[in-house]
């Protein structure tokens, strides 16, 4: 095979001297070089700082900020035919309006998935498959929701959204556990995936400052899976969701992610919450 390839090599010199030897002078006598025939390459041009502004408050749980601020921006977006930006845009305005009304999701989660293909941008890609993810989720299309998180994580598994991704295959993975008319716990080794998927992106974020709150949702998806598995083991359960509260207060999450850490704290009666930090 190398010799093959030196082979090649060889061929290649060859044929662009014997070029360079039959190309005719210019009529001017001055040389022409590759470098002048070919047009600079054009510079790319940063995305909006309120795209990063609504990951953050996404991840945060302020989700109606996120919709009042990408709609606008990501229509003006699309009708200057920005690719990566729209469909950056687009991915955190569908992951904010699943939780709102999950029906607007689809449309700018479809518009991201688009910009992705022709762009190939990896951002892009992670952050539609996340979108699509998170749409077919509140849609109950839990093993497709669970395909697309896997797959936003293997794009790059130490990437700042990959344990976002995985909280999200984390909670999928809780519903995949329950089936039938009563909902009860037909796939008890789906929890314990779970399980294992939320303490991978608890120890992912932890060497990446400025994920603090994904660390948070993470140990309140662990908390979860030991109520759902173990009532019993309750000290375990508010021991983890503490945690993720002082966590959710100390760094100003919204009042959905606070409203449900309240509601898990006591469905296991763990006592009250942990005051916000003034």
């Amino acid at each position: 095979m190398k010799r093959i390839l030196v082979c090649l090599a060889a061929f290649s010199l060859i044929a662009a001297c014997k070029k360079s030897a039959d190309t005719t002078p210019p009529p001017d006598g001055k040389p022409t070089t590759d470098a002048g025939d070919k047009p600079a390459p054009a510079a790319t041009e940063p995305d909006p700082p309120a795209i990063a502004e609504a990951r953050q408050k996404y991840i945060a749980g302020q989700y109606g900020q996120v919709i009042e601020s990408m709609k606008p921006l990501v229509d003006d977006l699309k009708s200057k035919q920005k690719a990566r930006a729209s469909g950056l845009g687009a991915a955190w305005l569908s992951l904010a309006l699943a939780e709102d009304v999950v029906e607007n999701a689809k449309e700018p989660a479809d518009h991201a998935q688009a910009m992705a293909e022709q762009t190939g941008d990896p951002e892009v890609k992670i952050a539609a498959k996340l979108a699509q993810g998170t749409y077919k989720l509140k849609t109950e299309d839990f093993a497709g929701a669970a395909a697309d998180f896997e797959e936003a994580y293997n794009l790059q598994k130490d990437g700042p959204n990959a344990g976002l991704a995985l909280v999200m295959y984390g909670n999928t993975k809780i519903n995949l556990a329950f089936g039938g008319e009563d909902n009860a716990i037909v796939n008890p080794g789906e929890l314990d995936s779970a399980a294992s998927t939320f303490v991978k992106a608890q120890r992912l974020v932890e060497k990446q400052p400025g994920n603090e709150l994904i660390g948070a949702r993470a140990l309140e998806g662990q908390a979860a899976v030991v109520r759902y598995k173990d009532k019993k083991n309750t000290p375990e359960a508010c021991r983890l969701i503490g945690e993720a509260s002082k966590i959710y207060t100390s760094k100003g999450a919204g009042q959905p992610l606070i409203d449900a850490a309240n509601a898990l704290q006591d469905e296991a009666s763990c006592g009250p919450a942990p005051a916000a930090t003034p």
